[in-house]
């Protein structure tokens, strides 16, 4: 699978979670500027690419691609945090464990990180999502 494939189905995964408005997603490199400013809620989507590997030679190499998808959410800082917990909630039940149907990609147990007040009045929590393609 290559890169340009792993990144349509991440965005296109992204784009069908209902857990916020579609509209407060900034996503990698946006061709439109993106204003958080007076939303409740936002997020960010980045998929890092980890290590590829070969396991399998035979008639050709199989090439394993690995990579992390990490969603930061945010709120304004000190106004609560049930809507970024809800938020995230959904987040890990759209991701964790998710294969795609058009290829071998699958991601794996999700994981939650609050990284609290981030100094530009936003509160953030970071969702990391493990994933494998071949």
């Amino acid at each position: 699978m290559t890169l340009e494939q792993i990144r349509a189905i991440v965005i296109g995964r992204m784009q069908q979670w209902a857990g916020i408005p579609a509209g407060a997603v900034d996503y990698p490199n946006n061709s439109a500027s993106f204003d958080p400013a007076g939303k409740p809620i936002w997020a960010r989507l980045a998929d890092v690419p980890g290590l590829s590997s070969a396991p399998e030679i035979g008639i050709g190499p199989c090439v394993r691609r690995t990579g992390i998808i990490i969603v930061q959410l945010f709120v304004p800082s000190y106004k609560g945090t049930l809507a970024i917990t809800k938020a995230a909630d959904t987040l890990v039940e759209h991701f964790e464990f998710y294969s795609d149907p058009t290829g071998p990609f699958d991601c794996y147990a999700a994981s939650a990180s609050a990284i609290g007040d981030d100094g530009h009045g936003w509160y953030q929590v970071n969702v990391s999502i493990p994933y494998r393609a071949y």
